[in-house]
């Protein structure tokens, strides 16, 4: 009993071919290979990858609302407010009046800063109040993040970070810039607290400036090293 093995037999034509491509040209193919190999190798140690800690991010004004919530219950107290919407107060200020007429006393509220007056009516919880706002001159803002505990061990006084603000898409605003201006201490309910100074303020990194307000919040990127892609991709290897 025999067993026939079928055997693949190139083509004469294309065993032709292959005989008659020359030496140089296979040589002139890797050498070019080789040299673009080295070309691409060499520029990834200067392309620079950053390596990040994310964390959320609040900016808050020094200067913060002061606000006066009323509703009328008792028929012999009155509240009669000295200011009108749109108003513009300095600091100490009548800005409202609490009659007893019962006792007699009057109890005055004054502004703790110069600022515009808001006055509206209801509250989310108490929809038939009143509500009187001062709506301070913003000037300076603190600056917190609150970074997981994982990876916190890599920040550093000085290092870069971006902000993000969830009210101002990056898209149109761009992004605040940044320095870790601390280095967290101890872990509060399993973040570290960080604080960071604006490098410009509250313009962007395309010259957009954010308008004032109490609050922004946002996410934020500290970066912690450069890696270049040559060290990225080879740094395990060699």
């Amino acid at each position: 009993m025999s067993t026939i093995i079928d055997q693949y037999q190139p083509n004469e034509e294309i065993q032709e071919i292959i005989g008659q491509v020359p030496g140089w040209v296979i040589r002139w193919g890797i050498s070019v290979f080789l040299a673009l190999l080295l070309i691409v190798v060499g520029i990834s140690k200067y392309l620079y990858l950053p390596v990040s800690i994310k964390a959320k991010a609040s900016l808050n004004a020094r200067e913060q609302y002061f606000r006066v919530v009323w509703m009328k219950t008792d028929a012999s107290v009155d509240y009669l407010p000295q200011v009108s919407d749109g108003m513009s107060v300095q600091k100490n200020d009548t800005i409202l009046v609490e009659s007893n007429s019962a006792t007699g006393k009057k109890r005055f509220y004054t502004a703790p800063t110069n600022g515009k007056i808001a006055i509206f009516k209801g509250t989310e919880e108490m929809p038939r109040a009143s509500v009187l706002i001062v709506v301070p001159e913003f000037t300076t803002y603190d600056v917190e993040l609150h970074v997981p505990i994982n990876g916190a061990g890599q920040l550093r006084k000085g290092q870069k970070v971006i902000l993000r603000l969830n009210e101002f898409p990056e898209s149109k605003y761009g992004f605040l810039i940044g320095k870790v201006a601390s280095r967290p201490l101890v872990p509060i309910d399993r973040f570290y607290r960080v604080k960071v100074a604006l490098t410009n303020g509250l313009t962007t990194n395309i010259n957009q400036k954010i308008p004032v307000q109490a609050v922004l919040n946002g996410e934020a990127e500290v970066i912690t090293e450069n890696l270049s892609v040559f060290d990225k991709v080879f740094g395990g290897i060699l």
